[in-house]
Formats: structure tokens, sequence, C-alpha cells
């Protein structure tokens, strides 16, 4: 495989000969033969990567090449950028235009003098050419179906013994507080079977108050703390603001209160360490309540040391028929008790007993060989590498994680790597990840029909599929919202990157910062003020995570960041933005959500190639008139802007996102020049003229999501003229005091989601009239005791999630009605009596989850009512996640 990175550097390269031309005619055959240089090297990469692990002076020779192709696209982009800059002001354009031609010319030239020095070098260490050296791009992959992600593996097999075991022990009569364990090396399905556990039946009906946390090997004493009391507490802002204030003792004794009365199950997953478990048992209650908490790790020591009295269950590796049937289902896609076809099962056995019985190694490689042919020549090629990789590698289970990265095509080695920047265990926001994977250029060369934003899901999906990245949550119509890397995985991908010098992760408090860094993640902030010391590294990506307890200012200096295309700096203290931002000039990423900052200053108009925004910070944002000026914005995220002059944002081409911009604003642009705008998020007061607004979007033809809701502290204005917007699919209402529905709606909406508006009059009515509505979410919408759905009601609605009706104690569905509904989600709805009957008239029902519901709900259920429904299921969902889903 050639290198991911240079591979991608090249086209990026490519493509700026083309974006660029007017601004690069001078030094354009100049940049056209480094180009072709770089691409006859990646000739030899293939030889290269296959010895790198043999030799480190190839690993160096990659390096260098990877560096020269970096730096040609700095130095073009720079270059370009300048031109442009200087071009605007006018009548100084010409001399120092060709005081930059000079300088670029002259980089250039340097660049070629190291590359041929390169080249040189290949036969020094006999590297042969093998071709392009480029992964095949992937087949056409099959979508896995996947369960809800609050639910277990559906795919689980072989824990129905250690299951039974480990209940039995939960409800052992005892009141003492005792610790429950589970040990087994990684990959071994310890959470999966934990999870199982946590929402069996019978032990959700024993402990009246449960909680799960992960500790992972580098953990937050106080997050873990907060995680905990959040999943015990209804939770609002103010508890929220409180809970971020507290110190360490403070927390330990809150959650010893929340706990002190209570028949708990805590879940404490992943401890590495006795110290992780020392920093949270002093504040778990041993009151003779028959409290258990359950253990996972890799170490049996962490587990005895919690508890000398409690042995721990030892999670063996599969048996071979267990081991064959989850082979089964995952690399052919089947369910139960289904056959291999007979021309692959000698060779799928031969790769199947290589797995050794570890769960998450035949995951992922079934993963891979799903999206392959089903023919034996494929299946054996597979078996090959395997073999060779196996002979690389220290253990079975690298040789299959390393086997499957190197069947990713480049572009999904990039996106996989990148994801090794986050934190353990992290829950990572795939619309978060789309835009930084856009912004980093990894979305180039693809087809002309479809957007970056579309192919980088569609990454998303294809990592997923091949089981390289796990599902965190979904939405009810199942698009992947979150995702999060398994450790071994998130290991590998860091090994990799190291091997590749693709990134650092400063994750100590004496790490020195690399003057080669390329991509930065900085985990806990240095004890040093000067932050890049006398270094001044190349960044292109520079992202803080987990570091908003650091009560300081951070400060660096922008001018050594030139370079940078994106900086994430959510949750960092920081109180205020230099104006010395305005020299990043190729900033495509800007992340200052949750920050202090009140104020941008004006030098943001500078950024042009600025593609993300996200100014959600925890104040108010004043800005002066620039966002007219970010020519590439595509997504501008904030809660309230404030500008003294009417904020222009009209001329903006490529702008698909508004989120947080007032109706004045928004009133005083020519909004049918936003040609790309797709999805629009706006505050309205009792004084904004919706009517107006409709009118002023109605030729808006590209937007197809609008999202309403109520200023804080005022009243719904009137919402009439809704039904002018003939290209809005998709409507969203959020706000308290909406006192009844809109009198109309958009003619063709199929997508409605009402949020904390405690409607008090049943909206069924109204809403199962709309003729194009296929999906419909109610969250807090509703304050009355009964929802009634008629008969032919919601005749094409396919996803139904009702959520937080604190409430609503009866549903009332009539024969004929939602007969097209796919998949109905009740979440969190107290005081719900039972489950309409009508339910097992609706052919269509595919999947019904219930999400969070009384015992005595649960025990009311009749089996004939849900007996046609292939996938019900029952679960839990801790709190935290009601606050921020």
């Amino acid at each position: 495989m050639a290198d991911p990175v240079i591979s991608l550097v090249i086209e990026r390269i490519g493509d700026l000969l083309i974006k660029k031309s007017v601004f690069l005619k001078d030094v354009r055959r100049q940049v056209e033969r480094l180009k072709n240089d770089l691409v006859r090297m990646r000739c030899f990469l293939k030889d290269a990567d296959q010895r790198q692990d043999e030799d480190e002076r190839i690993r160096n020779w990659v390096s260098e090449i990877r560096a020269v192709a970096y730096d040609a696209e700095d130095i073009i982009e720079i270059f370009a950028s300048k031109i442009e800059s200087i071009k605007d002001k006018g009548l100084a354009y010409y001399p120092r235009r060709i005081v930059s031609l000079n300088k670029i010319g002259k980089e250039i030239e340097s660049l070629q003098i190291g590359l041929n020095d390169i080249a040189d070098s290949r036969e020094k260490y006999a590297i042969k050419n093998l071709g392009e050296g480029m992964s095949s791009p992937g087949k056409e992959f099959r979508r896995l179906r996947r369960t809800s992600p609050f639910s277990e593996d559906k795919d689980i097999v072989g824990f129905e013994e250690i299951t039974k075991s480990l209940v039995a022990e939960l409800l052992k009569e005892d009141e003492n507080r005792r610790v429950v364990s589970i040990v087994g090396m990684g990959g071994a399905g310890k959470t999966t079977l934990a999870k199982k556990v946590y929402n069996h039946a019978d032990v959700k009906k024993r402990f009246n108050c449960r909680a799960w946390v992960c500790v992972s090997s580098s953990y937050d004493h106080k997050e873990m703390l907060r995680s905990i009391i959040k999943q015990l507490n209804a939770m609002d802002n103010k508890l929220l603001e409180m809970l971020e204030r507290m110190e360490e003792e403070d927390l330990e004794r809150r959650l010893y209160q929340d706990l002190q009365d209570k028949c708990y199950l805590v879940v404490i997953d992943d401890v590495w360490e006795e110290e992780a478990w020392d920093c949270l048992a002093r504040a778990f209650p041993d009151v003779n309540t028959s409290s258990r908490q359950l253990l996972t790790s890799r170490k049996r020591d962490a587990a005895q040391h919690a508890d000398a009295l409690s042995k721990p269950h030892e999670l063996k590796t599969l048996g071979q028929e267990d081991s064959w049937q989850l082979f089964l289902r995952k690399a052919l896609g089947h369910g139960d008790n289904a056959g291999c076809p007979p021309d692959l099962e000698e060779v799928g056995r031969e790769i199947e007993r290589r797995c050794a019985g570890l769960p998450l190694a035949i995951t992922v490689i079934g993963g891979l060989l799903l999206t392959k042919r089903r023919l034996k020549s494929e299946w054996e090629k597979v078996l090959n590498s395997f073999n060779t990789n196996l002979s690389r590698s220290q253990s079975g289970v690298s040789a299959i994680l390393e086997l499957s990265y190197a069947d990713l095509p480049a572009n999904l080695k990039f996106c996989f790597l990148y994801l090794g920047l986050f934190p353990e265990d992290s829950v990572i926001s795939v619309r978060k990840l789309i835009h930084m994977w856009v912004a980093e250029g990894i979305m180039q060369k693809r087809s002309a029909k479809k957007l970056e934003e579309t192919a980088a899901y569609d990454d998303v999906e294809q990592l997923c599929s091949k089981n390289m990245v796990q599902v965190a949550e979904m939405t009810v119509d199942e698009r992947i919202k979150s995702c999060r890397v398994h450790d071994l995985l998130r290991e590998l991908a860091i090994k990799k990157a190291e091997d590749e010098n693709f990134f650092q992760i400063h994750d100590t408090r004496d790490d020195k910062i690399s003057a080669k860094s390329r991509y930065l993640a900085v985990h806990i902030l240095p004890g040093d003020k000067n932050y890049f010391g006398s270094s001044t590294p190349p960044l292109r990506s520079l992202l803080f995570f987990n570091v908003h307890d650091y009560r300081e200012n951070i400060s660096f200096g922008f001018k050594s960041l030139r370079k940078l295309r994106t900086l994430d700096l959510e949750n960092v203290m920081m109180d205020y933005m230099p104006k010395e931002i305005s020299k990043v000039r190729l900033l495509r990423y800007l992340n200052l959500r949750e920050t202090r900052i009140g104020k941008l200053p004006h030098s943001f108009g500078c950024l042009r190639y600025l593609q993300t925004l996200d100014i959600r910070t925890v104040n108010l944002v004043i800005v002066s008139n620039f966002i007219w000026k970010l020519e590439s914005l595509r997504h501008l995220y904030a809660r309230d802007i404030r500008c003294n002059v009417p904020l222009k944002i009209e001329g903006l081409r490529n702008l698909q996102t508004v989120s947080g911009i007032h109706f004045d604003h928004i009133m005083r642009n020519n909004m049918m020049t936003l040609t790309s705008l797709q999805e629009l998020v706006m505050r309205v007061d009792d004084r904004s003229e919706i009517d107006k607004l409709c009118l002023h979007l109605s030729e808006v033809g590209s937007l197809k999501t609008f999202h309403l809701y109520r200023a804080l502290g005022s009243e719904w204005p009137s919402l009439g003229g809704l039904s002018k917007l003939h290209h809005v699919t998709e409507l969203k209402l959020s706000g308290m005091r909406l006192r009844m529905l809109p009198p109309d709606f958009p003619p063709n909406l199929s997508r409605l989601s009402l949020e904390e508006t405690f409607l008090m009059v049943d909206p069924m009515p109204v809403l199962e009239k709309l003729g194009q509505l296929s999906f419909l979410k109610m969250k807090v919408a509703y304050g009355g005791p009964q929802l009634v759905i008629f008969r032919h009601g919601f005749h094409l609605l396919k996803f139904l999630e009702l959520s937080r009706l604190y409430d609503l104690d009866e549903i009332k569905v009539e024969k004929g009605a939602l007969p097209q509904l796919q998949c109905l989600r009740i979440r969190s709805c107290s005081r719900l009596r039972k489950l309409p009957e009508e339910l097992k008239h609706i052919s269509t029902l595919d999947k019904h989850e219930l999400v969070d519901v009384p015992e005595d709900f649960i025990s009311r259920i009749d089996a004939d009512t849900v007996s046609n429904v292939p996938n019900f299921r029952i679960f839990d969902l801790p709190k935290e996640r009601w606050w921020y889903s």
C-alpha cells in the first residue's frame, strides 16, 4: 500500500493546480514537475512499506517524501492566499506579486533538490518499483444491520453461562457492598458482557439506582465522579454549572449522599490501575443496602484489589463452534444457524481458527470479508495476507487488525488514523468529525454529484461496516449520530501514525512538541506557559481535549501557526481571541464551543478559506460585521450573536448551515444569494413576524431544514406562513410556551421534530393529516395524558419517537392507522400504562424500542402485541445522555 498521506497530498496538489491556476501561472511548470516527481516516487512506496518494519532507514526515507509533499502543498496554498490578498489591496499588487513569485520559485526549487536527493538514496536501500502502490478502492460495501446503540450487540455468542453466573452473584443475599469483576484480554468482549448483564431484566428489577462509568488507561477522577452524578439526577443548567465548579472532595461528598440510601449498581468499565479504583471507592457508601459494583479490567490484580473476597470472572476466548457462528454472522451477514457456502467453508474455517476465539479479531476480519466477493480466491488472498502479517506481528489479533488496516483504501486509512487523535473511549460526534475531515482535504477527488460532506458520512459508514469503528448512537431512522474506536484499534491507529510520523499526542505535562509535528492532539496541558517553546512546528491540525479544568488562559502565537487548517479549542479556558488569528490564512475549521470568548476581532474577516466556524460559547458573542467576507464559509454555528449593525451574510454562496442568527438580521439579508443554504436555525421572540420571514425565505430553493427556537423568556410569535416554504422538508420547533400548533405547515414536509414545546392539546389529529410526513419526533413536546391516532392517520409515517412525555398515560391507535410504520421508540415516558394493542396489526413494524420505562409497564406488556416485531428491545439510557442528546 502507498502511504495514505502522500497519496492524498499528491491529489490535493493536483487540485490546487486547477483551482489556483490564475495565481500559479508563472510557476505552474515548476509545481507540475514537483507533483510528477512525487507521483513517480509513490511508485516505490509499496516496496518501502513492505520493508519498513525491518529497516528504520526506509521508514525515514518514506517520512522524508511525506515531508516534501506536505511542504509543497503548504507553499502553494500560502502563496495563492498571499497573491489573493495582495490583489485585493490594489495599487501595490504588481511589485509585491513579483517578490512573492521569486520567493515561491526558490522554495519549490529547494524542495525539488531535496526530492532529487531522496530519489538518489532509493538505490542505496534497494527499493524497487512495484507499481503505483495504491490500495484499490473497496467494492461497494454491504451495510451491516445494527441494533440500537443502547442495547447489547445482537451478534453476541457464547456468553450465556457466564452471564447467568454474573447475574446470580449480583443478586446474592448479602447486605454488604460487594464488587463483582470480569477480567480478560483486550478484545475478549468484557464491555459487551457487562452491558448484557447491566441490561438484564432481573438486574434492573433488583437495583433501583444504576450508573455506568468508563475509566480507561488515562482517566480523569473529577470527570468520572461528574458522569455518575449526572446519571443519578435530573439535569438542568444550574446543576451542570455547579458540578463544573466543584472540587474533587465536593464531588465525592455529593456522590456519597446521592447513593447513601440506595440499593445501587455501578459498572466501572475498563479499569487499568488499582489507583483508579481507589479514587472512586471512597465515594461509594457501604451501608447494608446490598449494593454492587461491576468492574471490568484486563488486569486480575486490579480486580482483586477492588474486592479481595470476590473471585474475578475470567472471560475466556470463544470455543470453536461459537467462534464459527460469530464468524459467519460477521463475514456473510447471516443470522442464526445459517450455513457457509461449501466452497468457502475450508478457507473460512482456517481464517476463523487463526482468530484464536477472540471476538474482536473475528468481528474485524469478518467486516473485511463482508466487503469482498464471495469467491474462494478472494478469501484465500485474505488468508495469505494474514499469514504474511502474522509473521511480522507479536500476536494473532495484531496481525488481524493490521491486515484490516492494510485493506483500507488510502482515504479510509487517513480517516482511521485521524480518529487516533481523539482520547481513549471518546464518543465522537459524526457531524463534527465530518467537518474536520472535509477541512483536512480528505474528501478530494470524489464524484461530482456527491458533496464532500456526503462522501465523508459514507466513509464513516464504511469504517463501521468494516468494524474498524463502532457505532455509539444512531437516530431513530438509523443515521449514525456518534461513534467510538475500540481501544485496541485506537492503539493500532496510534502505532501506525507513529510509524508514519502522522501525528503526535501530548498526554503528559512533560511532553515536548516535535518541531516536525503536523497533527497535534493535546490531552493534558503542559506546565510551561510557553506552549511551543523555541520550536515552530508546521502544524496543520491542533486539537484540544479534556482540558476544561485548566483555570488559566491558554495563549500561543498565531504567527507560528500559519499552516494550520484545523483548530479545535472546545472547552478550553479562553476569554478572548487574539487579532493575530488573521495570520492563520489557511484555517478551514475553527471550534470555539464552550470557551468563554465573548468577542471576535474584525481580523476574522481575513480567514477567506474558513469552512466551519463554531462559536457556541458560554457567553453571547459580539462580532463586527465581517461574516460576509468569509467567502468559503459552509457552516456557521452560534447560540447568540450580537452585532451593532445588521449582520451581513448575503453573497456567501458556499454557506450550507446557519445557526443562531436572530430574526432581525436574517430579514435584512437577501437570502436568495445563499444558493447552497440547506439548514437554517433561528432564534425568534414575540416580535418576530414569521409570516414575513417565510415569504422572505420562500425563494431559497436549496433550503431543506428549518429550525425555529424561542428566545429565553419570550412568548412564541404567531407561526403563520409556513406553507410558503415549499422547498423545506424538515421542520423543528423548540422552546416552551408554544400553546398550539402552527395553522399550517410546509406542504412537502417529511420530517418534523417538536422539542420542549409543552403543548397541552393532543397534536396528533393535526399531525396525522400531513400527507408527506415520514418521521416524527416529540421530545418534552406534550403535557397531556392521552395521544390518539385515528384510522388511516399518518399513512406514510415510518419513524415515530415519543420521548420524555412525562404526563402521558395512554396511547390510542385505531386499527388501520400507521400502515407504513417501521420503527417506534418510546423513551422515558414514566406514566405510560401499556402499549396500544393495535400495534400487532401493523405488519411493517420492524423495530420497537422501549428506553427507560418503568418495571410495572414492562410487566404489563402483552406478548401477543409485540410477537410479530422482529426487533423488540427494552433498555436503559444513562440520564446524562438525556440532557445532551
